[in-house]
Parts: C-alpha cells; structure tokens; sequence
C-alpha cells in the first residue's frame, strides 16, 4: 500500500491556456481548466541527495492516476537495491479523466486532445521546479507514453530517459488497438446500487480478473465516483458512477471525422480547401494530409509524435506487452528504427540509447497486469541511464569547473580565434598575362 511507502500530497493546479480544439472546453476557449495533481515522496527518503531522481509519469486513457501506485511502490523498493534515490513521484489525471475531471465537470466539452497533457505536464514542472531538480525521467503508459514523447520534443532537455509502456504511438489509427475498446466503452454499464456492488460485478469480469488485486483495489476506489453528478443529477447515495465518464473516455480513443453531410453541425474534414479538397484545416489541423484521409474515425496525435520520433533526445526503453493489440513485429520494429535517429535526437539504437523488452503473456494493461516484472524492468534501465547520466555530469563539471569568474560570461578565447580565422580576408593572388 503506498501511505505505507510514500507521503501523497494532492494539488490542484491550472492547466495550460488554450486548448488543441475549440470544443474542449462547453464554455468559452479561454475557460481555465485543472488538473488534480499527486506528488508521491518517499518516507525513508524525505531528506533528498543531489541525484536522487524525480518521476513524472502519465497514465492510459480511462485508468486513473491512482492505479499505478502499486508499480511505485515496487519501483521503490527496486531502486533502493540498485543504491539510487528516488526524489519524488509526479503524477495528474488529464483535465477531462478522473479527479481532474470532478475538479472539470461543468467546463468540458466533446473534444479533447492528447497532448494538451503534455502542455499541463511541463507547467506542473514549471510550478513545482524546486521540488524537481535533474535527473527528471519519464514514466508513461499508453496514451501517457504519447504524451511524455511529445513532451520530450517541446522540451528536449528535460528527461534523462523516458520509459513508455506499450505507448500509442503510430502511423495510423489500428482498427483493433482504438476502434474495439471505443466500441467496448461506449456500450460499458456506467451506474451501480453501490461500490460494493459495482466490486462484485468487475470481479466476475474476465476484464479485471489479470489485474493485481492491488490495483484492482484502487480501481474500485478510484474509478467510481458517489452520486449525484452532473450526468446523473437524480441520484442518489450509495449509488456510484464512473469518475471518467464513459463519453469522454471513448472520445479519447477517437475522433470524429465524419463525411460532410447538408445541415450538420459536427466538424467534418470534407470542407474543401484550395490545398487538398478533403481537409478541413480549421477543424482537423492534425490529419495527415493523404488522399484518403482516415474516416470516420481517426486519432492525429499519436501519428504527430510517430512521425517525430526520430528528433526525440532522451534515451528510450520501450515495454512492449506480448498480448498487446499494439504489438507486432512491424510496429516494434518501427518504434526501435526510429527513435532518436534524427536531428536532435539522441542517436538512437546505434548508439546504445534506446532499447526494449516483451513482457511475456502480458496484453495493454501491463501496469494493472503484471505489477512486479514491469518494476523490474524500468528499475534496471533507470539504473543503467543513471550510471550515464552520472558520468555526463562529472565531465561537464569538470569542464565548466576549469573556468572563473567573469570568463563564464565572455566568449571563449578558441571562440575567438576561430572566428577571426574564418573572417580573416583571403590574401590576393597576383594574375599572369
């Protein structure tokens, strides 16, 4: 149990200003949004060292933030053995899912974007920066690993490593890996008698009976909400609901993008426009500009960040799950190739700085599923990369060490040297008749 590993406090912050889509938000765009917040500290560690590591982390779309305390708790214990600290966790249920959208619930809209998270991420970094000194690293799951690697390319410096479990990042939307579960969730009960009844009806559900009982605990907790709601005013106690209502999870796994039709209202990629007939630059920014735009349905961000993979600067340690509707030779293979092999990248698999595992009868969920091997494996990579991290460190102080006072300030007297050579005039040859 985590209270019995870590201190938890709980903020509640503003999420960035403007969002992806004018429809994110049911009143104005300029409407302040929130994010519930948690900060897991751990007990024995309440006195922090110079590199001792802060976490930020992300989680799946319709699992809230309280589901991977269990994985914390394991890492803990995990990163303690291997000699290194860890600082403090970082993690915030996105504006629209979980307590974030309790704190939301008459400001959201039918719209939301992935990477407006990444956004909310980096000003949480901003807000708490005393509390999250370097080496920062990445810990992001799903739709969270999305996330993280688009915050990774807005702020290139920020993680160390960024460890993404079976993360949705791809070409294009997968039949199997969105439009199923969208199906599956938008047909999901959504109201209960009470939270023990709602624990009695997942426990007899194929889906929850892989989870560790840890976090199936922290579902029943956190994943239903007491009523009344806004959705269900006339409710009321013991009767529970789903705290990610079951609209904007589905909407999380897709968007519309749905043939014009006379007289709709619904945003459509069919308007025309003098540059491709078939893309409505106002309403669907994010589309890959094919012939054939992906339809009804599509999801831009994740092919944003596939396509950007290769600028991707932290090292990468990807955990893919054996079981996984994601997962395919092609796809890993895509991942592996790609990341940070690019400008500004951090030179990728040929250089030793990204790499992977496959968790064995493991599906999607293999935070939920397979709590202890997952602790395992980012425990070992975190220690890996904080042996580099700690080497890169001891050599930049060293160099910047050598110099004093107002010589930190000024160019450097090679900077100098080498620029009067280039600009020095060439010497003029004379020219025979």
């Amino acid at each position: 149990m985590s209270t019995n590993f870590f201190r938890i406090d709980e903020h509640k912050i503003e999420a960035s200003h403007i969002r992806s889509f004018p429809r994110s938000t049911a009143t104005t765009q300029e409407e302040v949004l929130h994010l519930a917040v948690k900060q897991y500290t751990p007990l024995r560690n309440t006195s922090p060292k110079p590199g001792d590591i802060t976490i930020i982390a992300a989680h799946a779309n319709g699992f809230p933030k309280e589901l991977y305390e269990p994985l914390w708790d394991e890492m803990l214990k995990r990163c303690e053995q291997h000699g290194f600290g860890i600082r403090g966790i970082w993690i915030a249920d996105v504006v629209h899912q979980g307590w974030s959208s309790v704190l939301n619930e008459d400001k959201l809209g039918n719209d939301p974007a992935w990477l407006d998270h990444s956004r909310d991420l980096l000003n949480m970094v901003n807000i708490f920066r005393d509390q999250m000194p370097r080496p920062i690293i990445g810990v992001g799951h799903s739709m969270g690993g999305c996330q993280l690697a688009n915050l990774a390319l807005l702020h290139p410096r920020l993680f160390e490593t960024l460890i993404l479990v079976d993360p949705v990042i791809q070409g294009k939307v997968s039949l199997i890996g969105n439009v199923g579960p969208a199906a599956a969730s938008s047909r999901r009960r959504e109201r209960w008698p009470s939270r023990e009844e709602a624990a009695k009806s997942f426990a007899k559900s194929k889906f929850y009976q892989t989870w560790d009982p840890r976090v199936f605990d922290l579902w029943v907790k956190n994943g239903l909400r007491d009523m009344p709601t806004k959705l269900f005013p006339d409710a009321k106690a013991p009767e529970v609901t789903l705290t990610t209502t079951k609209h904007q999870e589905v909407m999380t796994f897709l968007r519309g993008n749905f043939a014009a039709r006379p007289g709709d209202k619904e945003p459509s990629s069919a308007d025309f426009t003098l540059s491709h007939p078939k893309l409505n630059r106002r309403t669907h920014p994010d589309m890959t500009p094919d012939a054939d735009p992906q339809s009804p349905f599509y999801r831009g961000e994740s092919t944003i960040v596939f396509n950007q993979l290769p600028m991707i600067r932290p090292s990468v340690f990807y955990v893919f799950g054996e079981l996984s509707s994601l997962t395919d030779d092609a796809a890993v293979e895509d991942k592996m190739r790609l990341t940070g092999s690019g400008v500004n990248g951090s030179g990728g698999r040929a250089e030793g700085r990204v790499d992977s595992v496959m968790v064995k009868g493991a599906g999607h969920l293999i935070p939920m599923e397979k709590v202890e091997e997952s602790a395992d494996h980012i425990s070992k990579w975190i220690n890996k990369e904080m042996a580099r991290y700690r080497d890169w460190e001891r050599k930049t102080e060293e160099e910047w060490d050598g110099i004093h006072g107002r010589e930190r300030s000024v160019m450097p007297q090679r900077f100098v040297d080498e620029l009067n050579a280039l600009s020095k005039p060439r010497e003029k040859t004379s020219s025979k008749l």
